[in-house]
């Protein structure tokens, strides 16, 4: 059974196999409502999401946001700091000004020394150091689906699959291929994936487009402009910011793969393909 429905600004598709119609239709269900509190909590575009009260308020004084939320702002400040800030949440601002994010009613203009580093947690609360524009973006996508996954409360015997537009996670030890979401020259790439999550990303809006929507938080320049980036790790939310540091580092980004258990797989124009990171 497959259900689909809009959100996190993509198609969410969620697909079990193994069970019973009904037990599936409600596992299902339960998964669409794990995503449904995501896009609410963590919108950049809802003035009412906890994403957009950090961002009016947090530098003025402690904004309290729900649990949900803080568990992807301390992954997000643990990635930014693994990678150096070459993932950084706070690069908000700076896309804004490139028109590739709105700007936020009612908030502060960022300070363009702002990083991760001016964000601290104090039990529910959280303070900026300094004005500035979260956007949680992917990492927030990638942590719905391991989200969903885990409302759905499979038993070991299912078989589901849910993605979300690049995000995607397989639970299950029966493999799925997956295709990678690029159309170039020599076939159509696929990878074999059971039982953990794939994260796919290019520097551009579409690829070979001009416009960049990734900046390195550590520079402020645009990352991975003509390269395409999929990663694969045993949760979602980690498959998708890695795949940002592999835009900006290809084989660099190995030593930072191989901490996470994951592989990448990373594609460019003038070099094909090349596989990071794994044994």
């Amino acid at each position: 059974m497959e259900r689909a429905r809009p959100l996190l600004g993509t198609t969410v598709a969620i697909r079990v196999s193994g069970l019973p119609r009904e037990e599936a239709d409600r596992a299902i269900a339960r998964g669409f409502a794990a995503i449904a509190e995501v896009h609410r909590l963590m919108s950049f575009h809802d003035a009412a999401s906890d994403l957009s009260r950090l961002n009016r308020g947090a530098s003025r004084a402690p904004v309290a946001v729900d649990r949900r939320t803080l568990t992807v702002l301390r992954h997000a400040l643990a990635a930014a700091e693994a990678s150096r800030g070459l993932f950084d949440p706070t690069v908000g601002g700076a896309l804004a000004a490139r028109g590739v994010l709105p700007r936020p009613a009612d908030a502060p203009e960022p300070d363009p020394a702002a990083t991760w580093r001016d964000v601290t947690i104090a039990g529910s609360r959280v303070r900026f150091g300094r004005p500035l524009w979260l956007d949680f973006g992917g990492i927030a996508k990638g942590h719905a689906v391991d989200a969903a996954l885990a409302a759905m409360a499979l038993p070991a015997t299912a078989q589901a699959v849910v993605n979300a537009g690049g995000d995607l996670r397989v639970a299950g030890l029966a493999p799925e291929l997956v295709q990678l979401g690029l159309d170039v020259p020599g076939g159509v790439p696929l990878v074999e994936l059971a039982d953990g999550a794939l994260a796919s990303s290019t520097g551009a809006r579409r690829w070979g487009a001009a416009a960049p929507v990734h900046l390195g938080g550590a520079h402020g320049r645009p990352v991975g402009k003509r390269r395409f980036a999929a990663v694969a790790a045993p949760c979602c939310m980690t498959a998708d910011w890695l795949t940002k540091p592999v835009l900006a580092l290809g084989s660099r980004a190995v030593p930072l793969l191989r901490r996470f258990q994951a592989i990448a797989w990373l594609y460019s124009a003038r070099g094909g393909w090349r596989v990071l990171g794994g044994d």
